[in-house]
């Protein structure tokens, strides 16, 4: 199942697969991207995004296609390990300093998707219209070419 990112958020951050932090959100994010349903969301141009997948020793491109011929997360995980080893410990040891090394932007991406509780959220909306904003602008200046020609399977750009 392919999240719309265009009516709600990907996984939190703080999900993990495997034992890597981040991953199942770039996993919603690229099966967005693939179906034309990414909404504000980078794909291709998020440094959080870039960090993960440089420890992973993979290109957008490539995880990408990985994801779109994975019926499900395990899938993806289970390729990322047999392509590389040695990048699934480097991203194991990225996600556990995560928090530490990216704690602001981290709460930033929280409050923009709503995940944070209680009077945080008066924040919420202000946050998304800005960052939604910035976020379009910045696709238009910078458009990601990570998806060009690569569709989920059954699916149609909407």
């Amino acid at each position: 199942m392919v999240r719309d990112l265009r009516k709600g958020p990907p996984r939190r951050w703080n999900e993990s697969l495997g034992q890597i932090r981040w991953l199942p959100r770039l996993i919603d994010k690229t099966r967005a991207a693939l179906a034309g349903r990414l909404g504000d969301y980078f794909f291709g141009q998020s440094p959080l995004d870039r960090e993960l997948l440089r420890a992973l020793g993979i290109a957008h491109r490539e995880f990408a296609r990985i994801v779109r011929d994975a019926p499900g997360d395990a899938d993806v995980l289970a390729a990322l390990q047999a392509r590389s080893p040695e990048g699934v410990r480097a991203a194991r040891a990225w996600s556990e300093a995560l928090p530490r090394r990216r704690g602001l932007f981290l709460f930033a991406i929280d409050l923009d998707d709503g995940y944070l509780p209680g009077w945080w959220r008066w924040l919420g909306a202000p946050t998304r219209w800005s960052s939604g904003f910035l976020t379009r602008a910045i696709k238009r200046i910078w458009p990601s070419r990570a998806v060009d020609g690569l569709r989920l399977e059954g699916e149609e750009e909407r």
